[in-house]
């Protein structure tokens, strides 16, 4: 099978949890000698400020990423800074798409992520070729109240023109739940078959939690945590919904401000460029994006912290926190979309009942490594990315084979 994926940016290396879904789906089709092309429309962040400007990159034998780099792709994302959605990447296909061409050509299905690029996909696409809908969230419920001065009713409106267009247009949908899938089925008319492809983990990263390990250790003392500091980590990319967290574990951790040796919070990754550094609590140490010791940061927890009230789709930060064996206090959104069940593999709370839950998992470490240990477990019988790639593959084949 001849496979491309087209994806609004570079992706490779996954970063952000966009990116480790849109990588998650496909790394597994190149093991059954399938070929894999992915068409990056412009650049991302990460790349520029890393200097990186290959236009193609090999991730393995058959799979490769191709990136389409062109001012016109950054300058159209510009409106993304201030929080408005991608509405303009189909346009910016029609003037920019050096190699897309080809790609659509050879390929024998094609995976078009979201819905920014699928209308032009459809457009270009002959009949014998089918489309794959990839959804990461159902984006007129994420884009659904913008809250911007300028131009909301408009953008609204085209969130859902495109994904009506992308829903209904494709030969078929991978989404992330059940509950994304029935949105679809209330509020358009899906123009294929829809399969549910659970956010997860990878394989490699089901690991036990080493709470006595030398990279804990050194996490603690870089951060001059209390020795017998119980640790409560945030994790998480500068993502509006993320802050929104971010900021609720700040006011969590005020509540602690008086045992400041007994509970401290981590907040890991971009997100604490979104913190006021001095407003925050003595107990609440903001990392930034973290490369060295990034296990050792999770080891270095002894509780995981999912405090989401917004967002699409379901959370990639719970299934990572499952695979370190990390015991999980979120809130009932963060764990939308998933076969959790409260006291087994979590502990679900509502914001103000978040103190009350880490006292109790902090003066009971027996409790926090079976929670821990339950969903771990979880994760790697139902969430990897592993099972959702061969499981996309599977139906991919049923559907439009054989090729």
């Amino acid at each position: 099978m001849h496979l491309v994926q087209v994806a609004p940016y570079v992706t490779y290396p996954p970063r952000l949890g966009g990116d480790h879904r849109t990588h998650g789906l496909v790394k597994e089709f190149p093991e059954f000698d399938d070929v894999v092309e992915r068409f990056c429309q412009g650049g991302s962040p990460a790349m520029y400020k890393s200097f990186d400007f290959r236009r193609e990159v090999d991730i393995a034998d058959g799979y490769t990423e191709y990136r389409h780099l062109h001012p016109l792709h950054e300058l159209l994302k510009a409106p993304m800074l201030l929080g408005y959605p991608n509405v303009f990447q189909s346009q910016a296909l029609k003037i920019a798409s050096d190699g897309l061409g080809r790609m659509l050509d050879d390929a024998d299905v094609v995976l078009a992520r979201e819905p920014w690029q699928t209308p032009f996909v459809l457009d270009q696409v002959g009949d014998e070729t089918p489309v794959v809908f990839s959804s990461h969230n159902v984006e007129t419920e994420r884009f659904g109240d913008i809250d911007q001065p300028v131009f909301e009713s408009w953008f609204e409106e085209r969130v859902d023109a495109l994904e009506r267009t992308s829903v209904e247009g494709a030969d078929a949908i991978v989404c992330t739940s059940e509950r994304d899938a029935d949105v679809y089925r209330e509020k358009y008319d899906p123009g294929g078959p829809i399969l549910v492809a659970p956010n997860g983990t990878y394989e490699d990263d089901l690991r036990e939690h080493h709470p006595d390990s030398r990279g804990a250790a050194r996490v603690r003392q870089r951060y001059e945590i209390p020795e017998e500091a119980t640790v409560c980590l945030f994790m998480g990319s500068d993502y509006k919904p993320n802050v929104e967290a971010a900021n609720a574990v700040v006011d969590v951790a005020r509540e602690f401000d008086d045992e400041s040796e007994r509970v401290h919070f981590l907040v890991m990754g971009s997100v604490g460029n979104a913190l006021d550094d001095s407003g925050l609590p003595e107990n609440v140490t903001v990392t930034g994006y973290v490369e060295d010791d990034f296990e050792a940061h999770f080891d270095a927890a002894d509780i995981a912290l999912n405090p989401m009230q917004s967002g699409g789709g379901t959370n990639i930060k719970l299934i990572d926190y499952f695979a370190r064996s990390l015991p999980v206090i979120s809130t009932p959104f963060g764990v939308r979309g998933t076969r959790v069940t409260d006291g087994d593999h979590v502990l679900v709370a509502k914001l103000d009942g978040y103190p009350d839950a880490i006292a109790r998992l902090a003066d009971k470490p027996p409790e926090r490594a079976e929670l821990g240990d339950a969903a771990r477990r979880l994760a790697a019988d139902e969430y990897t990315w592993e099972a959702s790639s061969r499981a996309l593959r599977e139906f991919v084949v049923d559907e439009f084979g054989p090729f």
